[in-house]
């Protein structure tokens, strides 16, 4: 088994485990802010969730890089594949690891579900409120010349 290979996987799993614990907090504050309607705070907000995807989807191609090398699928069961063929001490502690990342994983598309859930409750309030026809833009307003 390529040892560097498997380093690369359990590491970005490692750091997975954390950046996908911070994407939590920063959507669970995205709800807050949306809700709230503080737009300069939400860009910043949107600005350090991008980092953290970009960080995971990093991450994520050096592990289908590193999955490659050792010839594994790149699916759960490549993952399943990789493990049992670890000694049982790393087995357990890189299952609870790839359990962990799944959980937290879970649990910020929840949270991505629910953020998208009251946008769009936010916009058809708007469109509501302003009378839309076309749902893509807004009615055309009356400047006056004062």
């Amino acid at each position: 088994m390529n040892q560097q290979a498997l380093k690369v996987v359990i590491a970005g799993l490692q750091q997975d485990t954390e950046l996908l614990a911070e994407l939590g907090k920063v959507l669970q504050q995205q709800y807050i802010l949306m809700s709230l309607r503080q737009s300069e705070q939400l860009e910043q907000l949107n600005q350090q969730a991008h980092q953290l995807l970009a960080k995971l989807q990093h991450n994520a191609t050096e592990r289908q890089n590193a999955m490659q090398q050792m010839q594994l699928p790149l699916s759960e069961q490549g993952i399943e594949t990789l493990l049992a063929m670890l000694p049982e001490k790393v087995r357990n502690a890189s299952r609870q690891l790839f359990d962990k990342v799944q959980q937290h994983t879970q649990i910020c598309q929840q949270l991505n579900r629910k953020n998208g859930e009251l946008l769009a409750y936010q916009r058809g309030l708007m469109q509501k409120l302003l009378g839309l026809d076309d749902k893509t833009q807004y009615p055309q307003l009356q400047m006056s010349s004062r």
